[in-house]
């Protein structure tokens, strides 16, 4: 049972970015701003963190076909690129010490490495004509905040489940 619990809370947090972004992203509060929340990136980088790479790599290429399939036109770009963040954490780790403000620092860092390499491959593909100033005013800096606060929020809950299921998946090892 326990095998199929960190899936579905994972899947609980993909669908909650849909949700957050019909029902808040789309205030008229928020009309000058497109809000990205990633939050299944952030869930992803605390695996990485406190289970391991392999793991967090394997749900980052399942959840991003899942991205793919549902937010984007293009097969692909979230499937390579969520994994691709993974291992980055995983070296950055290496480097940094592990505490919850490193930890909310390479949040931050995997949302900015994700938003620009998707918005670099849908410029290189054609799917978007956003200019780089426009994109960071009205997206990057947006879904910078907005990622932060939901880590600064969740941080100490992501970090006592993920410590968890490292326990329950260093059996499996």
């Amino acid at each position: 049972m326990k095998r199929f619990l960190l899936p579905f809370i994972i899947l609980v947090i993909f669908m909650l970015e849909s949700i957050f972004v019909n029902f808040v992203a789309m205030q008229p509060a928020f009309r000058d701003w497109l809000l990205s929340p990633r939050f299944v990136l952030i869930a992803l980088v605390f695996m990485t963190i406190y289970i391991n790479r392999k793991q967090a790599m394997i749900f980052g290429i399942v959840f991003g076909f899942l991205y793919d399939i549902a937010f984007t036109d293009v097969l692909g770009i979230y499937a390579l690129g969520l994994p691709a963040v993974c291992y980055i954490v995983s070296q950055l780790i290496k480097i940094w010490q592990n505490n919850l403000l490193v930890v909310l620092l390479i949040c931050l860092i995997a949302v900015a490495i994700i938003e620009f390499y998707v918005y670099g491959i849908n410029t290189i593909i054609g799917v978007s004509d956003m200019l780089m100033g426009r994109f960071l005013a009205e997206r990057f800096y947006a879904t910078l905040i907005l990622n932060a606060i939901f880590t600064v929020i969740f941080a100490l809950p992501l970090q006592k489940c993920f410590q968890y299921f490292s326990l329950f998946y260093a059996k499996e090892r």
